[in-house]
């Protein structure tokens, strides 16, 4: 008898853009997307739990990115929300510049994308 099982299988999972921004890497104005990376255990192909997750802002254009711990996502799925809102004319401009500045992730951002990456 033999068993298959695997720790390979990643899903992803977009909640959208989240902060606009000018990438320091591509230099094209756009969205930083927030995108949630589960890695699964599988057992015969079949995932069965997620053993790793993992949180990321990430350019639409080049795809540069920078990893968000727990406390930083839920501030980005926060925003996610503000921009759809305010693409829906729910929210004004001001109220969601509020919003953006309360988060200080643009900062955080910057600063993080500015770096040239690190090498593995």
């Amino acid at each position: 008898m033999f068993v298959l099982f695997g720790l390979d299988k990643e899903t992803r999972r977009d909640y959208g853009p989240a902060i606009p921004i000018v990438c320091p890497n591509c230099h094209n104005a756009t969205y930083l997307r927030l995108i949630e990376v589960k890695k699964w255990f599988t057992l015969f192909f079949i995932p069965l739990f997620p053993y790793d997750s993992s949180y990321l802002l990430v350019c639409d254009v080049c795809s540069r990115g920078v990893e968000l711990d727990d406390e930083r996502f839920e501030k980005a799925r926060k925003l996610c929300r503000a921009v759809r809102a305010f693409r829906e004319r729910q929210i004004s401009e001001e109220r969601y510049n509020t919003i953006l500045d309360r988060s200080r992730l643009l900062e955080y951002t910057s600063r993080r994308l500015e770096r040239p990456p690190e090498s593995e």
